[in-house]
C-alpha cells in the first residue's frame, strides 16, 4: 500500500476526532511506529510499506484518534537523557518536568544521598543518577507494578545500581534516615477538576498520579507531615506543584520549619516547582 494513500484515509479521521494539525500527528505515529522519517515522508510519495507494516500503523493510528497518548500506544518515552519505557499502570512524565533536573544542577546541590517519593517510572531518579554517578538515591512508589517498571528502567538506563526500590506509602519506612535532597512530583490536581481534563489525561493517566484530594494539597501535607521528624539542616526539598498552588504549599513547608523557599516557572511561565531548606 503506498503510505500517502494512507495518510489520506487518516487526515479525514483525524479531523473528525478533532485534531487542529492532523497531519502532523499522523505523520508524528509514521516516524515512531514504523520508522519511516519525516524528511522521507515528505519528500517520497511513492513510499510503499508492507501488509505487516500497515497493520502496525492503522492499530497505532485508530488508537491516537481516541485520544490515547503517543506514548502510552508506543509505550516509550524519551525524557531528558532518559530512555523510559512505559506501561497502563504508570503516570507519563511531563516535559516541564524535566526542568526539576535543571534546577539540582543549575543550584549545585550535588546530592550524596537523595530521596523521590513517588518515582512513577523512575524517570526522576534516574536522570538525576546519570547526572551525579556518585550519588545514591531512595526511590519509593506505593503501586508495586511501577516500581518493577522504574527497576526496568534504571537497569536500561544504566544506574541500577545507584537506586534502592521500595514499595510504601510516602515516608511510612524512613524513621533515622537523612538525606541531603529530598524530590517528589506528588498527585497535584484538585479531584473535582479531574473530568475536565483533557482526554488524554483524565482517561489514560492512572488516577491515583493525580488526585491531590479536594483542594489538590493532600499529598504536600502527607509528606511535609512525615518529614518533619527526619530532616536535618540544610536537607534541600524540590516538589512539582500546580501552578496556582506556591503560596499554599509555601506555607505547609514553613510550617515544619522549611525555610529559603524559592518557586521556579515552567516553560509557560506559570509556577510549577519550590524549593526550599530546614533551616538550622
Amino acid at each position: 500500500m503506498y503510505l500517502n494513500a494512507l495518510i489520506k484515509t487518516y487526515v479525514e479521521k483525524f479531523i473528525l476526532a478533532g485534531y487542529k494539525t492532523p497531519i502532523n500527528e499522523i505523520r508524528a505515529m509514521i516516524s515512531d511506529t514504523i520508522d519511516i522519517s519525516l524528511i522521507n515522508q515528505i519528500t517520497n510519495s511513492e513510499i510503499i510499506i508492507n501488509e505487516k507494516e500497515e497493520k502496525k500503523l492503522k492499530k497505532a493510528l485508530n488508537r491516537r484518534i481516541k485520544k490515547e497518548p503517543k506514548e502510552r500506544i508506543l509505550n516509550k518515552k524519551i525524557f531528558r537523557d532518559v530512555d523510559l519505557i512505559l506501561n497502563k499502570n504508570t503516570f507519563i512524565p511531563r516535559s516541564e518536568t524535566e526542568l526539576l533536573i535543571d534546577i539540582v544542577i543549575e543550584k549545585k546541590i550535588s546530592p550524596k544521598y537523595l530521596l523521590e517519593l513517588g518515582t512513577g517510572s523512575g524517570a526522576i531518579s534516574i536522570s538525576l543518577m546519570k547526572n551525579f554517578p556518585q550519588s545514591r538515591t531512595v526511590a519509593t512508589d506505593i503501586n508495586q507494578k511501577s516500581l518493577k517498571l522504574a527497576k526496568k528502567n534504571a537497569k536500561k538506563n544504566k544506574v541500577i545500581d545507584q537506586i534502592n526500590f521500595i514499595c510504601c506509602n510516602w515516608l511510612d519506612i524512613f524513621v533515622n534516615i537523612e538525606f541531603d535532597l529530598i524530590v517528589a512530583n506528588p498527585p497535584y490536581i484538585r479531584t473535582g477538576v479531574i473530568n475536565s481534563l483533557d482526554p488524554e489525561v483524565k482517561k489514560y493517566d492512572p488516577h491515583l498520579a493525580l488526585d491531590g484530594g479536594l483542594d489538590g494539597l493532600n499529598a504536600y501535607k502527607e509528606i511535609l507531615h512525615a518529614l518533619k521528624p527526619l530532616l536535618k539542616p540544610n536537607t534541600v526539598i524540590i516538589f512539582e506543584i500546580g501552578f496556582d498552588q506556591a503560596k499554599k504549599v509555601s506555607k505547609l513547608m514553613k510550617e515544619v520549619n522549611i525555610m529559603n523557599i524559592k518557586v521556579f516557572k515552567d516553560y509557560s511561565n506559570k509556577d510549577r516547582f519550590i524549593m526550599g531548606s530546614k533551616k538550622i
